[in-house]
């Protein structure tokens, strides 16, 4: 599957040269009217908009730094697009969160139940 927002998410990259977080690029796309087709509400819909974030920026990392010699660095709090200054500077995906978000099978796998036991994991349960 090709990622719906992939011309956003790099536009966004473009304009801000500066860097981005990823709070910054849900609430550009939900103002874009990006996710309006997500068919879920509450935590799973953040973790949907938050899903398809990520597997813009994994498969943009690998793309820009393939075509353009780019080098995108990412992270929740700062996404940033940078020229290389040599091969040394690429940056490495961590290989267990690329592959899991590269992995379409996860975003329509996971279930309202699966996110809020991940959130339990996290915070504790909610009484």
């Amino acid at each position: 599957m090709i990622n719906p927002i992939l011309p956003q998410v790099l536009n966004e990259l473009r304009q801000h040269p500066e860097g981005v977080s990823e709070y910054h690029l849900m609430r550009t796309l939900e103002q874009q009217h990006a996710f309006d087709e997500l068919n879920a509400d509450g935590a799973l819909a953040l973790y949907r908009k938050h899903f398809i974030i990520m597997n813009a920026l994994y498969d943009l990392q690998q793309v820009l730094w393939e075509e353009e010699q780019r080098v995108l660095v990412i992270s929740p709090m700062h996404i940033e697009l940078h020229k290389a200054h040599d091969e040394s500077d690429q940056v490495q995906a961590n290989p267990l969160l690329s592959e899991y978000y590269l992995d379409w099978h996860n975003f329509e796998q996971t279930s309202a139940e699966d996110v809020q036991q991940l959130m339990d994991s996290v915070t504790g349960p909610r009484y």
